[in-house]
Protein backbone atom coordinates (compact mmCIF):
# COMPACT_ATOMS: atom_id res chain seq x y z
CA UNK A 1 0.00 0.00 0.00
CA UNK A 2 1.49 3.43 -0.96
CA UNK A 3 1.83 5.60 1.55
CA UNK A 4 0.09 9.67 1.27
CA UNK A 5 2.30 12.00 -0.42
CA UNK A 6 1.73 16.17 -1.28
CA UNK A 7 0.95 14.79 -5.10
CA UNK A 8 -1.18 12.85 -3.60
CA UNK A 9 -3.35 14.80 -1.45
CA UNK A 10 -3.93 17.16 -3.54
CA UNK A 11 -5.03 14.00 -6.28
CA UNK A 12 -7.28 13.78 -3.91
CA UNK A 13 -8.29 17.21 -3.00
CA UNK A 14 -8.87 17.89 -6.73
CA UNK A 15 -10.68 14.81 -7.48
CA UNK A 16 -13.35 15.33 -4.74
CA UNK A 17 -13.60 18.78 -5.87
CA UNK A 18 -15.34 18.08 -8.72
CA UNK A 19 -18.52 17.85 -6.20
CA UNK A 20 -17.78 20.55 -3.80
CA UNK A 21 -15.11 23.20 -3.75
CA UNK A 22 -14.44 22.60 -0.11
CA UNK A 23 -13.19 18.99 0.51
CA UNK A 24 -13.60 17.86 3.89
CA UNK A 25 -11.01 15.68 6.02
CA UNK A 26 -13.23 12.59 5.81
CA UNK A 27 -13.80 12.17 1.92
CA UNK A 28 -10.07 12.86 2.02
CA UNK A 29 -9.91 9.38 4.34
CA UNK A 30 -12.16 7.50 2.37
CA UNK A 31 -10.39 8.73 -1.25
CA UNK A 32 -7.38 6.93 0.52
CA UNK A 33 -8.96 4.12 1.54
CA UNK A 34 -10.77 3.32 -1.95
CA UNK A 35 -7.52 3.79 -3.81
CA UNK A 36 -5.28 1.68 -1.35
CA UNK A 37 -3.05 4.84 0.10
CA UNK A 38 -2.21 4.85 3.96
CA UNK A 39 -3.17 7.95 5.11
CA UNK A 40 -2.01 6.44 8.93
CA UNK A 41 1.58 5.60 8.11
CA UNK A 42 3.88 4.25 11.31
CA UNK A 43 3.24 7.18 13.40
CA UNK A 44 -0.20 8.40 14.77
CA UNK A 45 -3.59 8.14 13.64
CA UNK A 46 -3.46 9.82 10.06
CA UNK A 47 0.43 11.06 10.97
CA UNK A 48 1.45 10.36 7.12
CA UNK A 49 -1.85 12.56 5.70
CA UNK A 50 -0.26 15.45 8.66
CA UNK A 51 3.67 15.01 7.54
CA UNK A 52 1.91 15.12 3.39
CA UNK A 53 -0.43 18.56 4.60
CA UNK A 54 2.91 20.00 5.79
CA UNK A 55 5.20 19.15 3.24
CA UNK A 56 2.65 20.24 0.81
CA UNK A 57 2.27 23.75 2.83
CA UNK A 58 6.31 24.41 2.52
CA UNK A 59 6.32 23.70 -1.15
CA UNK A 60 4.06 24.32 -3.72
CA UNK A 61 0.99 25.35 -1.97
CA UNK A 62 -1.54 24.17 -4.36
CA UNK A 63 -4.14 23.84 -0.99
CA UNK A 64 -5.98 26.14 1.00
CA UNK A 65 -6.73 24.49 4.52
CA UNK A 66 -10.33 25.76 6.65
CA UNK A 67 -10.79 23.91 10.21
CA UNK A 68 -13.84 24.47 12.37
CA UNK A 69 -12.19 24.60 15.57
CA UNK A 70 -8.55 24.57 17.50
CA UNK A 71 -9.46 21.04 19.16
CA UNK A 72 -8.30 17.95 17.67
CA UNK A 73 -11.52 17.59 17.26
CA UNK A 74 -12.51 20.09 14.85
CA UNK A 75 -13.55 19.67 11.67
CA UNK A 76 -11.37 20.69 8.45
CA UNK A 77 -10.96 20.54 5.01
CA UNK A 78 -8.94 21.76 1.83
CA UNK A 79 -9.93 23.32 -1.36
CA UNK A 80 -7.78 23.86 -3.97
CA UNK A 81 -6.01 27.96 -4.59
CA UNK A 82 -8.32 28.15 -7.88
CA UNK A 83 -11.39 26.95 -6.01
CA UNK A 84 -10.19 29.66 -2.90
CA UNK A 85 -13.41 32.42 -3.63
CA UNK A 86 -16.40 29.46 -3.27
CA UNK A 87 -14.31 27.41 -0.84
CA UNK A 88 -14.19 30.69 1.28
CA UNK A 89 -17.69 31.16 1.04
CA UNK A 90 -18.71 27.55 2.00
CA UNK A 91 -16.46 27.54 4.91
CA UNK A 92 -17.85 31.03 6.23
CA UNK A 93 -21.40 29.00 5.62
CA UNK A 94 -19.89 26.14 7.95
CA UNK A 95 -18.42 28.60 10.54
CA UNK A 96 -14.83 27.55 9.19
CA UNK A 97 -11.89 30.05 9.04
CA UNK A 98 -8.94 29.46 6.89
CA UNK A 99 -5.38 28.89 8.01
CA UNK A 100 -2.84 29.64 6.64
CA UNK A 101 1.00 28.28 6.97
CA UNK A 102 3.83 30.65 8.51
CA UNK A 103 6.86 28.16 7.61
CA UNK A 104 6.51 26.67 11.38
CA UNK A 105 2.77 26.32 11.94
CA UNK A 106 -0.28 26.49 10.64
CA UNK A 107 -2.03 30.07 12.03
CA UNK A 108 -5.51 31.92 11.57
CA UNK A 109 -6.22 33.68 9.01
CA UNK A 110 -7.26 37.31 10.94
CA UNK A 111 -5.38 35.62 13.93
CA UNK A 112 -8.33 34.29 15.99
CA UNK A 113 -9.80 30.67 15.94
CA UNK A 114 -13.49 30.02 15.51
CA UNK A 115 -15.93 30.03 18.17
CA UNK A 116 -17.69 26.76 18.12
CA UNK A 117 -21.32 27.01 18.09
CA UNK A 118 -22.85 25.31 21.38
CA UNK A 119 -25.24 22.51 20.56
CA UNK A 120 -28.68 23.10 22.56
CA UNK A 121 -28.97 20.37 25.72
CA UNK A 122 -32.28 19.29 25.03
CA UNK A 123 -32.37 17.76 28.88
CA UNK A 124 -31.50 20.91 30.22
CA UNK A 125 -34.00 23.26 27.77
CA UNK A 126 -36.81 20.81 28.80
CA UNK A 127 -35.91 21.45 32.89
CA UNK A 128 -35.85 24.86 32.10
CA UNK A 129 -38.93 25.53 30.13
CA UNK A 130 -41.62 27.37 32.27
CA UNK A 131 -44.31 25.21 33.18
CA UNK A 132 -47.89 25.65 31.46
CA UNK A 133 -50.16 26.51 33.33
Amino acid sequence: MRVITPDLLVAAVTELSRGSKLVRLKDVLAWCDWNGVDAQGDGLKNQALWDAERAEAQTHRRLLRFKSGECKQSRMGWALVPHGAKARELATDLRWCEQLWNGEDWSWLGGVAPVPERRPNRVRDVEQAPASP
